[in-house]
């Protein structure tokens, strides 16, 4: 058999040699400082590498329109309806038309397969070699539990992006699942079904939530009890286990209260929030400048790529108080390189370009609670859950008797959109919810200069053969690499 196509990282990046995580969080050291054995001697060597498998995830970047799991982020907003990647500029605009990663022979197909799977390889390591490590019995479970949610993380990824929904299909064939570590001898494994990977993610977070109980994290990139109820919140909505969902939701956002309208226009750019449940902190030399997820969707500074724009479509979902509204803004300046596009400003870089990157929010975890209880059947929970969110967005209550069931989960599938762009979920819950990505020709125009100048939109209205954007297509979905299929012949 060909080798897998698929190495442990020992220390691709610079990893932390600190347990703490307090200050000298950023400290780092020589990537050559931990080989072989030494690696897993010790539990403090062993939360360097979960900290550096952390950064990798984050922060490698084979090309400058990937940086690490932002990539994938920003692809999956761009394959949908609500952003538009700017035409001819750099990072995303082969992701807008649906040929990139579609194409299985691209550098970024290869790039997200890659990436995910080099994580899982991390964590199959450090749950192999922790037992035997030097440190508390504490210590232990804590890695193995922050290893068990990583790897559930990346597999959940890639069972939602590399396959139809769970509710279409759960027999369909999905991705390999590896639970050991490999070598380049070992042998590559057959693609198991959609059932058989979520299956291994609820595993994997069962036991993560188990091992993380007591855990007390100091830095909100290191998954904890709270992050695991919020990735099992995920999973049983991709499931449609809408109990479970609605109850790890609620658990899931405990102690971080959705963030007040004020909060909303600082530039979504540090952990800190106190609604930002798992985000990624950086320092101006970890933000890889062009090579970062600011680079493409912050669209202040007066130059740079500025890629991802709003629909102007997406503007009209937003009542005139809503504070988010107020984010938007019109470039009537003809000699401006985005001019006559509409600004969203909800990202915003910090002025020493280290702005963090939001993984996981409360608000996200209300809309999962809000959805579940209305599918079932639960309106006034479920209008419980989206009122606390509306209320902080300086939107008045909504009545029970203004909808039925069908009706109110539309407006709470509306109010993730409106919520949660930019953050990676769109292409995700089309997927989820088969349906068609709907994009239209922008007609809108704008007050400016005296003038009604025509906002820009959609400029691609179909896929790559000419076809209508239909739901359930292939082109929605994410290739596995060639080098993939040439590597394993048991795919």
């Amino acid at each position: 058999m060909k080798r897998l196509n698929i190495t442990f990282i020992v220390c691709v990046w610079l990893v932390f040699l600190t347990t703490s995580c307090s200050d000298s969080f950023f400290d780092t050291a020589p990537a050559n400082n931990l080989t072989g054995n030494e690696a897993f001697s010790s539990t403090q060597n062993i939360d360097a590498l979960v900290n550096g498998t952390i950064r990798y995830l984050m922060e490698n970047a084979t090309s400058q329109d990937n940086p690490g799991f932002a990539a994938i982020m920003l692809t999956n907003e761009v394959m949908g309806e609500d952003a538009i990647a700017r035409d001819g500029v750099y990072g995303f605009r082969d992701s807008y038309p649906f040929r990139d990663p579609y194409d299985n022979t691209t550098r970024r197909a290869l790039f997200f397969w890659t990436l995910l799977y080099k994580v899982i390889d991390n964590a199959n390591n450090i749950l192999a070699n922790t037992d035997r490590a030097d440190g508390t019995d504490d210590e232990k479970k804590w890695l193995k539990g922050q290893a068990y949610a990583l790897r559930a993380f990346a597999y959940l990824n890639l069972v939602q992006q590399y396959q139809f929904t769970y509710a279409k299909d759960k027999d369909a064939p999905a991705v390999p699942i590896y639970t050991e570590p490999t070598s380049p001898a070992s042998e590559g494994k057959s693609r198991a079904t959609v059932e058989a990977v979520y299956n291994q993610v609820f595993a994997d977070l069962a036991n993560a939530e188990q091992l993380l109980e007591t855990y007390q994290r100091t830095v909100k990139n290191r998954p904890n009890l709270h992050v695991v109820k919020g990735l099992m919140a995920r999973a049983y909505l991709a499931t449609e286990q809408w109990e479970l969902a609605a109850q790890k939701a609620r658990e899931a956002r405990e102690g971080f209260p959705i963030m007040s309208a004020q909060q909303y226009l600082e530039g979504f750019n540090d952990a800190s929030n106190v609604e930002w449940i798992w985000g990624h902190p950086q320092q101006a030399d970890q933000n890889l400048g062009g090579a970062s997820f600011f680079a493409y969707i912050d669209v202040t500074p007066p130059t740079g790529y500025r890629s991802i724009m709003p629909d102007p479509y997406f503007w009209q979902l937003f009542d005139d108080q809503d504070i988010r509204k107020s984010l938007f803004e019109f470039e009537g300046d003809p000699s401006h390189p985005i001019y006559r596009w509409l600004k969203y400003k909800k990202f915003i870089n910090k002025p020493d370009r280290a702005g963090h990157i939001p993984l996981m929010r409360a608000s996200e975890q209300a809309l999962i609670e809000a959805e579940s209880e209305a599918r079932l059947g639960h309106l006034s929970a479920a209008l419980l859950a989206l009122n606390e969110l509306r209320l902080k967005r300086n939107l008045p209550e909504l009545e029970e008797t203004a909808f039925n069931a069908a009706q109110l989960i539309e407006e709470i599938l509306l109010e993730r959109r409106r919520e949660l762009w930019g953050e990676g979920f769109r292409l995700t819950d089309i997927l989820r919810l088969q349906r068609a990505v709907d994009r239209s020709e922008s007609t809108l125009t704008y007050p400016a200069n005296g003038q009604h100048l025509l906002i820009k939109g959609h400029y691609i209205r179909v896929f790559p053969d000419n076809s209508p954007l239909v739901a359930n297509s292939p082109y929605y979905l994410f290739s596995i690499p060639v080098n993939e299929w040439n590597n394993n012949p048991n795919l």
